[in-house]
């Protein structure tokens, strides 16, 4: 068995990036001794993973930095080119909805309005908030979804995507959607409890900040600037926030660590990372500051590190611990997708998400997306993280391809899942699939929809022209 690379090191990682010449494209291309050390390392990590989980993980997780590091320092915003084609695509006349994207318009809207109680169970189980199926993510997906749509939109339309974008907020702001933050082994011991947003918890906070940019985008509305949102504990207990602090409360921890904000207590993930980001960017575009120094230094350090975990699973490192200086050596393809979606709106330079998502597909077991199953993973380890079924993580990475103008794969991902999950009735549009994963699942295949048939949010992130307010 070929020999591994050597330990990567935060610290090696950071004097890489300040001394060697090669670009970002270069960066992530792996030599072939590398890659075949890889394979060779996957294929009997099964008869190795007990040993590393539980006597070699600590050595293993000192020596994860990413290999594919960010070398060149960017100069410039966007190459003339990239922000020509952008401004064009912004400007150029949209593609009006199609049936079936009119369709996932209303069911999205049917689902994210209030229901019966029989209907809101069925759509909105009580699931675990610790986990991946979290109600918060379903929330954030299904109104991201409703945006793709919207911003190809007639007015008629757009104002449905504003009502859905609302009611995404009144749903997110319940409390049991955020009450998980007050467990021990969280932060329910901490002076500011019960407050959700005081400190780390990006995984939710992040999705509150792009939900809240694209309402405004979407409505021209400000009332979460002027009357601001409540967090209601209890009869006693009310914690105000408004957008500003919000994002003030964001921003001043970004400078406290690399640019990003912890999810779990002293955990930094990319992925959870994109969302703040890309609402800034949204939040610049209407007005209300620049937040570009942040992006920079986040995005410098992430892919710097980040890339090509030492274990494989993906192209991207799942975490890193902050108080020690370590990452978790494992990547998962799922969230290789997540992460690629989110970023390529908000990517200095367009070319580096293509980049990771050429190098995440080329990572993929395709055969298992030929009849995906809906199946939960039952043997989860620390080798192995894959936790959402694969009719799950065929969305994610049908809405990755489609992102990155990948159609051939996107239908690799689409036509098997279609033919077995999708449902077009009573005028509505959705994937049956498992039900603590169907709203998050069936938001990102509208994602997927919406982007094939011409919906950019990088291009239209330049313009998010508002809507105008209804006259009282």
């Amino acid at each position: 068995m070929v020999g591994l690379p050597s330990p990567v090191t935060a610290k090696d990682a950071e004097d890489r990036e300040k001394n060697d010449p090669f670009t970002i494209a270069e960066s992530f291309k792996m030599d072939k001794i590398e890659k075949k050390a890889r394979r060779s390392h996957t294929k009997y990590m099964p008869c190795v993973a007990q040993l590393i989980c539980f006597f070699l993980l600590p050595l293993a997780l000192c020596a994860c930095g990413g290999t594919a590091l960010e070398e060149e320092p960017m100069e410039s915003s966007l190459s003339v080119r990239e922000a020509e084609e952008e401004e064009k695509a912004a400007a150029a006349v949209p593609k009006p909805l199609t049936e079936d994207e009119q369709a996932a318009l209303r069911w999205l809207d049917h689902v994210l309005g209030p229901l019966p109680d029989g209907e809101e169970q069925d759509w909105w189980p009580d699931v675990e908030q610790f986990g991946l199926s979290a109600t918060r993510y379903h929330i954030a997906f299904a109104g991201y979804a409703a945006a793709a749509l919207g911003m190809r939109g007639n007015a008629e339309q757009k104002a449905v995507v504003g009502r859905i974008l609302e009611n995404c907020i009144t749903r997110y702001l319940k409390r049991k959607i955020w009450a998980y933050t007050q467990a021990k082994s969280y932060w329910g011991k901490e002076p500011w409890a019960p407050d959700p947003c005081y400190r780390e918890n990006i995984m939710f906070t992040g999705h509150l900040l792009q939900l809240l940019a694209l309402y405004e985008c979407f409505t021209g509305d400000t009332k979460y600037w002027t009357g601001g949102f409540d967090f209601v504990w209890d009869e006693k207990t009310c914690i105000h926030y408004d957008v500003q602090k919000l994002i003030d409360i964001t921003v001043e921890q970004m400078h406290e660590t690399h640019g990003g904000v912890t999810c779990e207590p002293g955990l930094l993930f990319f992925p959870c990372n994109n969302h703040p980001h890309f609402a800034l960017k949204l939040f610049e575009a209407l007005g209300h500051g620049n937040w570009s120094a942040e992006r920079k230094q986040w995005e410098s350090w992430a892919l710097s590190h980040y890339p090509h975990p030492l274990l494989g699973g993906g192209v991207l490192n799942m975490l890193y611990h902050v108080k020690q200086g370590m990452f978790y050596p494992r990547g998962y393809s799922g969230l290789d997708a997540w992460s690629i979606v989110w970023y390529e709106p908000w990517a200095e330079k367009r070319e580096t998400a293509l980049a990771l998502w050429k190098e995440a597909k080329s990572l993929l077991d395709w055969d298992k997306f030929k009849d995906p199953t809906d199946a939960v993973t039952k043997s989860v380890n620390c080798m192995n993280p894959q936790q959402a079924p694969d009719t799950v993580l065929a969305c994610f990475l049908a809405a990755a391809a489609r992102v990155c103008d990948d159609p051939e794969s996107a239908e690799r991902f689409e036509k098997p899942l279609d033919a077995k999950h999708l449902r077009r009735e009573n005028g509505l549009y959705w994937l049956e699939i498992r039900r603590e994963w169907r709203i998050g699942g069936t938001a990102m295949r509208i994602l997927a929809l919406a982007e094939e048939n011409g919906s950019r949010f990088r291009a239209w992130s330049r313009h998010p022209a508002c809507a105008p307010l209804p006259e009282k």
